[in-house]
């Protein structure tokens, strides 16, 4: 049986599908859950921050291990599979244009995972960067997966794979540009 903070995440995942988000409010999640409007606030600060959660608890689950470099391309390939695999969720979560939204999430998360990606590298391939330049490296992958993400959620009809493949070869040439140098 779900815990009450992960019903809770269900039904507003089910709600961002089914309606506006503007029109989504605690009360309306709460209805659908038949739980107690209080109980929310004993999880959720705001509905942003379930939809922030919604995307830690299912994209960790599957990406726990993504902090050894050597894994980043299956990293990947479960991250696009499972943006595919949430694409009208996504879709409608992404064109949240608020504060707290949940392209911040995203891309917080994004440069967390790659920074220790990258943290891994050096460590294990002796590789000296400067705190900016790994900064740098860092800004400009973010900001490309995330670019990415949102090109294969915009379109239904894209090609996961090949879009996948695409990012795949891009991180690929980044990573081999630090271990060539």
């Amino acid at each position: 049986m779900p815990s009450t903070k992960d019903e809770i995440a269900r039904v507003t995942k089910q709600l961002v599908i089914t309606m506006p988000f503007k029109a989504i409010t605690v009360t309306t999640i709460m209805a659908a859950t038949h739980m107690r409007r209080q109980t929310f606030y004993d999880h959720f600060r705001d509905k942003y921050e379930v939809l922030g959660y919604i995307y830690r608890t299912e994209i960790d689950a599957r990406v726990w291990y993504c902090g050894d470099y050597r894994r980043w391309p299956d990293t990947l390939h479960r991250m696009v599979q499972y943006f595919t695999a949430n694409r009208l969720f996504y879709q409608k979560a992404l064109a949240i244009d608020d504060q707290n939204a949940p392209s911040d999430y995203i891309q917080h998360h994004l440069h967390d995972m790659i920074d220790h990606i990258l943290r891994d590298l050096a460590t294990h391939e002796k590789i000296v960067m400067t705190p900016s330049y790994q900064g740098f490296v860092t800004q400009m992958l973010v900001a490309n997966a995330f670019t990415t993400i949102q090109l294969l959620l915009a379109d239904s009809r894209s090609d996961a794979s090949t879009v996948e493949e695409n990012l795949r070869v891009f991180v690929s040439d980044a990573l081999t540009g630090l271990l060539d140098r």
